[in-house]
């Protein structure tokens, strides 16, 4: 089976985040998994991410700050905020600067599937990735 991308999945629960790995790899992405804000730089900085679901409640740096500090960087990922706790006001703002989705705990799987799909699109069509051309070819067929 053809990697449909690569995920970063930065949450503290390990529970979560290691079953979504699961889920991940099953559906055909090629998934990682960091507890904190540093393990996911040290992750980003070795490239070829296509995708970060980001815990927005992280506890020694919060998840808003670090897709701030991705951004500075000009890492080219697109970022899914997920949150135990939503609040409208937090979301309109974390979509204005930038984020790809913001999505409350606990999500459906299907629907969590279906963002990352788009955003995987979305990060290789801006990028000009590797597989971007098969993306256009399927918009176009």
């Amino acid at each position: 089976m053809k990697c449909k991308g690569r995920i970063l999945i930065v949450d503290d629960e390990d529970r979560f985040r290691n079953s979504l790995k699961r889920i991940l790899e099953k559906s055909g992405y090629a998934a990682v998994g960091a507890a904190d804000g540093m393990a996911a730089m040290h992750v980003l900085e070795q490239g070829g991410v296509d995708v970060v679901l980001l815990d927005s409640n992280l506890p020694s740096l919060p998840g808003e700050d670090i897709f701030m500090i991705i951004r500075e960087h000009g890492m080219a990922v697109e970022i899914v905020l997920l949150t135990g706790f939503p609040v409208i006001e937090n979301a309109l703002k974390m979509m204005r600067n930038g984020v790809f989705d913001y999505l409350a705990k606990p999500i459906a799987i299907n629907q969590l599937l279906a963002v990352i799909g788009r955003a995987v699109k979305n990060k290789r069509i801006r990028n000009w990735d590797a597989g971007a051309t098969d993306i256009l070819g399927e918009t176009i067929a």
